[in-house]
């Protein structure tokens, strides 16, 4: 039987709705955001999950709910990216430490990590989160529901950031079997916003890389407008993200059932054609004797815009092909794995 390594490759990508961990057979999401604690009942929920009751002390000795915890039980909530970038070092720190023990079997462990951060966060806030995640760290967690507690030490040996997008990148080209640097574009489609990067020659491209506000939020947002306008029922953009990865065509409004099918299309196709445009503006600043051999679509919103994004992409002359365009088997956390990808090429 195998003796595991001492050190274990974790790849992160700290997105502006979620937070995702691939490290091994581990594999978590946890909402980014963290929150002001909330005193009252405990132990009384059926799900007792460290995952959704996950409480970390700060640096002054403070509780700070994570992640699911935060988005149902905390008044004050802080989110960990918008707008493109990272709001706060310290808190993402925080909350990277926090998910960081769900995947911990002893109480002192080593960890080269990978990250990958929203495109607008600028180099010198990169290297201030390296610094940040780089090095020994005490970790003191509760579950929440149970009471449990658990203080454990890390070494992080190596810390790598880069745009989340990149870890797509990295893992298709790795399962393709590409040994070569090919131009490429990846669109990563999350709930808040859509990050565009460009790679040229095996180089990142800052010039030609940007973030849109239009995401998946922007298709729900405008379907919720359209159901309160029609029968006059407010329901919010998140509750019907579900109708909508489900593929259905009717929800239940005021008691009437609504056709959303015809709705829901218009808005993909008027989002999709600002990414193409965004996209479009973006390439004007690569070389000249750039060629884009693929496109990569990747985040939740992969699953919604991914076939009409196909099309519209090698109508838009990015592409030679649809086939061109690659939508990964697990879309949400591609960016993850990749980055575990790279986490395990820089092992001692």
């Amino acid at each position: 039987m195998p003796i595991e390594p001492m050190t274990k490759a974790v790849g992160l990508d700290l997105g502006t709705s979620t937070i995702k961990l691939v490290s091994g057979n581990h594999s978590y999401r946890i909402p980014s955001v963290i929150g002001s604690p909330n005193p009252g009942w405990s132990g009384m929920v059926q799900d007792k999950s460290w995952l959704n009751n996950l409480i970390i002390e700060d640096a002054n000795g403070n509780d700070v709910y994570i992640g699911e915890l935060a988005r149902l039980q905390s008044e004050i909530r802080k989110s960990l990216a918008s707008e493109g970038k990272m709001k706060s070092i310290d808190n993402s720190i925080l909350a990277l430490k926090a998910i960081l023990s769900l995947i911990m079997k002893s109480n002192y462990e080593q960890f080269v990590v990978a990250t990958g951060v929203p495109i607008a966060t600028g180099v010198e806030e990169s290297k201030e989160l390296i610094r940040g995640l780089k090095g020994t760290h005490e970790i003191k967690v509760k579950n929440d529901a149970t009471g449990e507690t658990k203080q454990m030490k890390i070494l992080v040996e190596q810390s790598l950031v880069m745009p989340e997008p990149y870890g797509t990148y990295y893992n298709i080209l790795k399962t393709l079997g590409v040994t070569t640097a090919v131009d490429s574009v990846i669109v990563d489609i999350g709930h808040g916003t859509t990050d565009i990067l460009c790679m040229y020659n095996g180089r990142i491209m800052r010039a030609a890389s940007g973030s849109l506000e239009e995401a998946t939020d922007s298709l729900t947002s405008a379907l919720s407008r359209a159901i309160q306008e029609k029968s006059g029922k407010i329901i919010r953009p998140f509750d019907l993200m579900k109708t909508i990865e489900q593929g259905k065509r009717t929800i239940l409004a005021g008691g009437k059932v609504l056709d959303i099918g015809s709705a829901v299309d218009q808005s993909i196709e008027t989002i999709s054609e600002v990414i193409i445009d965004e996209t479009n503006r973006l390439l004007n600043n690569l070389p000249p004797d750039a060629w884009i051999e693929k496109v990569m679509v990747t985040g939740g919103g992969a699953y919604i815009f991914g076939k009409y994004l196909k099309q519209a992409f090698f109508e838009a002359d990015i592409v030679k092909s649809p086939e061109g365009v690659i939508v990964p088997e697990d879309a949400v956390m591609s960016n993850a794995i990749g980055f575990e990808m790279i986490a395990k090429t820089k092992m001692k």
